[in-house]
């Protein structure tokens, strides 16, 4: 009997030290913390935009309709189509907010011509097209007389964008909508009465896409091993001798993201490239939606390509999000009126018969595809760092970039027990002075912050921002998980069945061997 006291002893023993080193570790805090650090402001221009525009959400279908719910030329009006304004989307480097439909708050000032600037061509007579230089419109086949130079720009004319959109790495991508007048004639890009043909269509040339069109691979942006394209040549020198030229300007432009989408080629009867697929529908049924996109598909080896460029040209993907479409007009901001030109898109359309062909936008906003010269409007993409937008986009008070002294953003992570706090200060790995922090908590039933310890209150995360008198920014990711001591009461109780369990069996045993002997 004395062996089965000894044994029931130990097996007393060793279950309360384990419950003892049991509890002792569930009071134990867990609490991990990090920190990420990055100098520069938060993105102000895109808080901007979100706080002048109320985010609307896609519908399916809806890039079947133009943004102002008309199925077709013949058909009716469906108000559950109608889509103007800032929607939101994905792009190769995250979220991108977009402007659709016949808005007008989207317009920004930036940059100015040096100096007054011409373009070569007839373009106050017969002949229409124009050129940035006297040898390019010659190389294009003009004679010297046709070459007149003609001045687009005065020194000192600022330059008037429209904003297409906040890309996904926050920068800002600009339509260029035109030079050498005011914001209060720059109704669909200026005022006929008192501009000329080139000032008014916003265009700074009106070319040609390419000068050869007899094979697949002139309807690409590059080609050869990249080669450039006449209209990229003409894009490239308009920004080099204006913007280019003055490093104010183009330090703020960045090398953004363009694409021309020559995948997907197959003479299917019309030699159509994807981009046609994705954007050719134009009837109500829904046997296969429009599809714009603005992740750059997979392109040919020998032409098209994802690039990035300090200038270049709008996609027909892109015109599609606006709002343009096959066979509705007008339906788009980046509709020119009855009197301003059709422009080119870098996105290929068909190589068919010898001939090939690009997306075009023409003056009514109608979607489609043409050989002949078309106007030229390139697109650059600002960086938004340390900038602010003042202004409300409007024609009488468009948008301007305005510099800001960077703030600082910290940004950590922490995890508590329900019941446990921690100091503010332990999410981050730098020793702060969080006394004039402003905190605001997006979840208050998971956690809470008061007098500098966050406090947690149930399992969930939460995320928990601060400002500093001093615009520094804070975020703290928080975590909270259940506390195990809770549920030591039942684990006690499991122990004591345990210790009976073993005992009994002891007991038992010593029992048996006793009558056996």
């Amino acid at each position: 009997m004395k062996k089965v006291k000894k044994v029931l002893i130990v097996v007393l023993i060793f279950v309360v030290v384990l419950n003892i080193n049991y509890l002792g570790m569930v009071n134990k805090r867990i609490i991990v913390g990090s920190k990420e650090y990055k100098e520069g402001n938060n993105n102000l221009v895109l808080n901007k935009i979100l706080s002048d525009n109320e985010l609307k959400q896609e519908i399916p279908h809806m890039f079947n309709y133009t943004s102002e719910g008309i199925q077709d030329s013949g058909g009716d009006v469906n108000l559950d189509y109608v889509t103007n304004g800032l929607y939101s989307n994905s792009d190769e480097d995250g979220i991108t907010y977009y402007y659709r439909g016949n808005i007008n708050n989207n317009n920004l000032v930036f940059g100015a011509y040096d100096e007054d600037y011409y373009v070569y061509g007839n373009v106050l007579g017969t002949g229409l097209n124009y050129y940035q230089s006297k040898e390019s419109c010659i190389e294009a086949g003009n004679s010297d007389d046709f070459c007149v130079k003609t001045k687009l720009a005065s020194a000192g004319d600022k330059m008037y964008w429209k904003i297409v959109r906040v890309n996904g790495d926050g920068s800002l991508r600009l339509f260029y909508n035109g030079g050498g007048f005011i914001a209060a004639d720059h109704i669909n890009c200026g005022n006929p009465s008192s501009l000329n043909l080139a000032e008014f269509s916003g265009a700074v040339g009106n070319v040609l896409y390419n000068l050869e069109n007899n094979d697949s691979k002139y309807s690409g942006y590059t080609y050869d091993n990249g080669t450039d394209s006449f209209i990229k040549k003409e894009v490239d020198t308009w920004y080099n001798n204006t913007l280019g030229s003055n490093s104010n300007y183009d330090s703020k432009v960045i090398l953004g993201r363009f694409c021309s989408d020559s995948s997907g080629y197959n003479y299917d009867g019309m030699g159509h490239f994807s981009g046609y697929d994705r954007l050719g529908q134009t009837f109500s049924e829904f046997d296969k939606d429009n599809a714009p996109t603005f992740i750059c598909p997979s392109t040919s080896e020998s032409y098209g390509g994802s690039y990035r460029l300090k200038a270049g040209l709008i996609t027909a993907d892109e015109l599609a999000f606006s709002g343009a479409a096959y066979t509705v007009p007008e339906n788009s901001y980046l509709s020119l009126g009855e009197d301003g030109l059709s422009y080119w898109s870098m996105t290929p359309h068909n190589y068919f018969t010898n001939i090939s062909a690009s997306f075009v936008q023409d003056r009514y906003g109608l979607l489609g595809s043409d050989l002949s010269s078309q106007s030229v409007r390139p697109v650059i993409n600002l960086t938004t760092e340390n900038c602010t937008l003042i202004g409300d986009g409007t024609l009488d008070n468009p948008y301007m970039l305005e510099e800001v002294e960077p703030t600082n953003s910290y940004k950590g992570k922490v995890t508590i027990e329900v019941g446990s706090s921690i100091d503010d200060i332990k999410a981050f790995e730098d020793n702060l002075d969080l006394s004039g922090v402003t905190w605001t908590v997006k979840d208050s039933s998971v956690a809470r912050i008061e007098n500098g310890k966050i406090i947690g209150l149930k399992n969930g995360t939460t995320v928990i921002t601060g400002v500093g008198s001093d615009g520094t920014s804070y975020e703290i990711e928080v975590t909270v998980i259940s506390n195990p001591v809770t549920n030591s009461a039942i684990y006690i109780g499991i122990c004591l069945i345990l210790i009976l369990v073993l005992g009994t069996s002891v007991y038992i045993t010593y029992r048996i061997r006793n009558v056996i002997k």
